[in-house]
C-alpha cells in the first residue's frame, strides 16, 4: 500500500516544480528521487515509481522546470531556461527530500540527462548511491546509425530553422518530445556538437561541477538495442565519476522475449519481472554500507 502527494518544490532562484510522492505505508526503506529524461512527463514514469514504492521505498517523481506541469505561463520566462537550471531543479528535489525525511537514506535514480548531470549538484554528498538508466554523452556523432542521422537534422537542421522564429524547438508538435525551451536546446546543441559533449564546457559556459570527486556508488544500466546510450557514450560519461564505485550492466532484449527496448522501454512494465526487480536490488544494496564496485573485474563487466 502506498499515498500519492502531489507536491510543489521550490527552486533557490524562485522556480516552482511539479512533482508527485509515492509513500509507502510503512517504515520505509530509502528515498528514491526519480529524474526523468530529456522532454519527457513524469506520467511515462508512474508506473515505475509506483512498483518501487510498493517495494519499500519513497519515491520522488518530478519535472525539470518548462516541462509538463512545470512549464511557466510566461513565454519568455519558458524561453530562457537551460541544462543547467535542471541541474538546479535536480539540486532543489534532493533538499526538499532531505528536509522532509530527513531519518531515511536518500538514493536517486536517472534516466537520460538525468543521471549526466548528476557531477552539477553541489549537494551530492547527501546521496548513498545512484541508479543510472541509459544515460550516456549525448554527441551526436557517436550514436548509432541509422539515428545519428536524426540526431544531426535534429540539432543542426531542425534546431536552426526553428528556435530562432519560435523561441522554443517545436519537438511536441513532431511526436518526438515535448517543446524544447530556445536556450536549453541551444545549449544542448553546442554540447551535442562537442566530441566531449557538456565536458568540454567545465569552468567554461558551466562554472561548477564536481564530476571527478562523486564517491558514492553508480549502478549504470544500457541496452544493446539503444542508439543514443551504446557502447561509446556509456563509458564516455561513466569515466568522469573517477572516484564513484561504478558497476556497469548490459540488457539485451533476447534475454528478455523482447524485440527491442531502445532509450525508453526499461521503463516499460514489460520488463517488470525481470528488470524491476533488479533496481529494487540494486537501491537496497546501496544502503548497505558494506557496499562496494571497486573491483576492477567488476567493472569491466559489459562495458
Amino acid at each position: 500500500m502506498m499515498n500519492e502527494i502531489n507536491i510543489k518544490v521550490l527552486t533557490p532562484d524562485g522556480f516552482e516544480l511539479s512533482g508527485i510522492l509515492y509513500e509507502y505505508c510503512g517504515a520505509p526503506k530509502a528515498v528514491v528521487q526519480l529524474n526523468i529524461g530529456t522532454g519527457m512527463r513524469k506520467e511515462f514514469y508512474a508506473n515505475f515509481a509506483r512498483y518501487l514504492a510498493e517495494n519499500g521505498f519513497i519515491v520522488c517523481l518530478w519535472e525539470y522546470r518548462g516541462m509538463g506541469e512545470s512549464k511557466p505561463y510566461d513565454k519568455d520566462e519558458f524561453a530562457c531556461i537551460t541544462m543547467q537550471d535542471w541541474a538546479i531543479d535536480m539540486r532543489a528535489v534532493l533538499d526538499f527530500l532531505e528536509a522532509r525525511y530527513p531519518d531515511w537514506p536518500k538514493l536517486m535514480i536517472g534516466h537520460s540527462i538525468g543521471g549526466q548531470l548528476l557531477g552539477l549538484l553541489p549537494n551530492y554528498s547527501i546521496l548513498k548511491g545512484m541508479v543510472m538508466i541509459t544515460c550516456s554523452t549525448g554527441t551526436w556523432w557517436h550514436h548509432s546509425l541509422p539515428y545519428r542521422l536524426k540526431s544531426y537534422f535534429f540539432f543542426n537542421i531542425l534546431t536552426p530553422l526553428t528556435v530562432p522564429w519560435t523561441g522554443y524547438l517545436p519537438a511536441k508538435k513532431l511526436k518526438i518530445m515535448e517543446d524544447l525551451p530556445a536556450a536549453l536546446i541551444m545549449e544542448w546543441r553546442e554540447w551535442c556538437n562537442s566530441e566531449n559533449y557538456l565536458f568540454d564546457f567545465l569552468e567554461k559556459s558551466i562554472p561548477y561541477s564536481a564530476y571527478d570527486q562523486l564517491a558514492l556508488p553508480i549502478k549504470a544500466y544500457w541496452t544493446t538495442d539503444d542508439p543514443i546510450a551504446n557502447a561509446v557514450t556509456v563509458p564516455a560519461l561513466l569515466r568522469h565519476f573517477r572516484k564513484a564505485d561504478i558497476l556497469t550492466e548490459t540488457i539485451r532484449p533476447a534475454d528478455y522475449g523482447l524485440k527491442s527496448i531502445g532509450h525508453f522501454g526499461l521503463f516499460s512494465r514489460k520488463v517488470k519481472t525481470h528488470f524491476w526487480t533488479k533496481i529494487v536490488a540494486d537501491l537496497e544494496a546501496m544502503i548497505s554500507t558494506n557496499l562496494t564496485y571497486n573491483n576492477p573485474a567488476l567493472k569491466k563487466v559489459n562495458l
